[in-house]
């Protein structure tokens, strides 16, 4: 191996691409990086033996070659290079980098020992809409688990249901859905970890220029997604995915239309108050006003009057503040629809004018002397 690229292209690539590289890998080769040059250019691929990532970056390359080098090591020599051209070669298996006056050499180990890297299938590739992509995704991603004790629910489920695809996430206590209209019916039937996914609206908001994504299988197993120059490829989840269906509400006996930043903005209030007793914020519904409120007998108590239309019983309700914050976080419109038949029903927010998303969040069940 023997090639020249810019330390800021090079640079950014390992900076993108060792997100994926495990603090505490299977195994040692994981720790390193994947080095492969060739006439089209330097790939660099890191893998945690769910997700790999491969980064193609424009290079001038003298001899083919490939070669593992520490990921960690790499990027922080990289990092501290001048803003020049580095030149990379092995000699004697050892890999050498120099760039301007500084000097390096790193060891190395056989690429032959990095695990093989599973390619999309070109027939069932297509292109999408990234930004599209990206949003649906944005609007159910918080809401997967991230305890790995249910490993099914660490992802999101893809069910084409006729000309739409159906995006859904659940933690057990929560439920965000979207559907869309997106030519990804190679993905349909599949649970896909949420890190994964989490990662690929990273790389699409790192690309401003790309306008599309590739979305795609790599055999039985793998769902593969092209951003650009990098490929993401990660397992898919096996496992039933729970009758989400069963558990969204299908009547309700109070419906308010609520702006979204007055309510966002209360809920933050609430929430100071909220940590001292298990994050629990109240919700009371009644003449046209929603009052948010918390307490806690060492940090004290807090209420905000919102203004909002309110059609049937009213009531009340108890959420945790950081469920309701992460549904916020997530909306992008002034007012949402929210939804609620007494207090030990779900609550169910909505978009004013979308009957294809929706967001659940169950309640906590609370004495009235609380």
């Amino acid at each position: 191996m023997n090639i020249h690229v810019l330390q800021e292209n090079l640079l950014k690539s390992l900076t993108r691409i060792t997100r994926v590289v495990p603090t505490r890998p299977q195994l040692p080769i994981l720790q390193n990086l994947k080095l492969v040059a060739s006439e089209e250019g330097l790939e660099i691929t890191a893998t945690n033996m769910e997700t790999t990532e491969t980064i193609w970056v424009g290079s001038k390359v003298e001899k083919s070659g490939e070669v593992c080098v520490s990921a960690r090591v790499l990027t922080e020599l990289v990092a501290s290079l001048p803003p020049e051209t580095v030149h990379l070669i092995i000699k004697e298996e050892a890999l050498h980098v120099s760039c301007g006056k500084f000097t390096a050499e790193l060891p190395t180990v056989g690429a032959a020992e990095f695990p093989p890297k599973p390619e999309l299938l070109s027939k069932d590739v297509a292109k999408i809409d990234k930004e599209k992509f990206c949003s649906t995704l944005s609007g159910v991603l918080f809401a997967a688990a991230t305890d790995e004790g249910r490993p099914v629910l660490t992802g999101v489920r893809v069910v084409e249901e006729g000309e739409k695809t159906l995006f859904v996430a659940t933690d057990g206590y929560r439920l965000s859905l979207r559907r869309v209209v997106l030519p990804v019916k190679s993905l349909s039937g599949v649970i896909i970890p949420a890190k994964a996914l989490i990662e690929v609206v990273k790389l699409s908001n790192e690309d401003k220029e790309e306008k599309e994504i590739k979305v795609g299988l790599a055999g039985e197993h793998q769902a593969g997604f092209v951003v650009g120059d990098t490929t993401l490829l990660t397992r898919l989840i096996d496992g039933e995915y729970p009758s989400f269906e069963r558990i969204i509400p299908k009547t309700f006996t109070t419906r308010a239309l609520i702006e979204k930043e007055p309510f966002l903005q209360a809920v933050r209030s609430a929430a100071i108050f909220a940590r001292d007793n298990a994050n629990i914020i109240r919700l009371n519904l009644d003449k046209q006003r929603v009052v948010v409120s918390a307490n806690a007998a060492q940090t004290g108590k807090n209420a905000i009057e919102l203004g909002a239309k309110i059609d049937g019983d009213g009531g009340e309700i108890a959420f945790n503040s950081r469920f309701l914050l992460d549904f916020l976080s997530s909306f992008p419109d002034e007012e949402f629809l929210f939804e609620m038949t007494g207090s030990l029903n779900s609550g169910v927010f909505r978009p004013v004018k979308d009957d294809d998303a929706l967001h659940i969040i169950m309640p906590v069940r609370v004495s009235g002397s609380e």
